[in-house]
């Protein structure tokens, strides 16, 4: 197998209940458009000149698909969980950094903790930030587990 560098990238976020928390994340997978597929978990960097697309082209079953994933699941009736990611893109379109963040919080708390992080990447970096984007989701746990998703799926076509 040789590995490439993605060309495009989709950002999702989701939230869903199911019969156990793994339902319930797999629910959330689903929703995005994921559910059928194998993700290979990275770290954090964008590459330059990444093209930004609004849905998951269709993909084979099983295919690997290179994921930045922040997620959490619950069955604590009340709880509300969350799960962000924060992407920054570099002034000189260098490439960028994509910070993951989930807890029990809001989705605004989650929010803001992935703007912090990308803010404090690109310092130690020395980069200027040119765009924030965020992806987020939450939900409060009813009588079902739940789960939150937050995804940046890379493709290298």
């Amino acid at each position: 197998m040789s590995w490439t560098t993605p060309k495009r990238a989709f950002i999702g976020a989701a939230a869903a209940e199911g019969g156990t928390k793994l339902n319930a994340f797999d629910n959330a997978l689903l929703k995005l458009g994921i559910g059928n597929v194998n993700l290979v978990k990275l770290s954090s960097v964008i590459p330059a000149h990444i093209e930004w697309i609004d849905r998951v082209p269709d993909v084979p079953i099983g295919m690997l698909l290179p994921t930045v994933y922040a997620h959490i699941e619950s069955d604590e009736p009340g709880m509300t969980i969350s799960a962000a990611l924060g992407i920054g893109v570099s002034e000189n379109n260098e490439g960028g950094l994509i910070y993951e963040y989930s807890g029990y919080c809001t989705k605004e708390e989650a929010e803001e903790m992935v703007r912090k992080m990308v803010e404090e990447g690109f310092r130690q970096r020395g980069w200027k930030l040119k765009e924030f984007k965020v992806t987020s989701a939450s939900i409060t746990v009813k009588d079902k587990p739940a789960a939150a998703l937050a995804v940046v799926v890379m493709f290298p076509y």
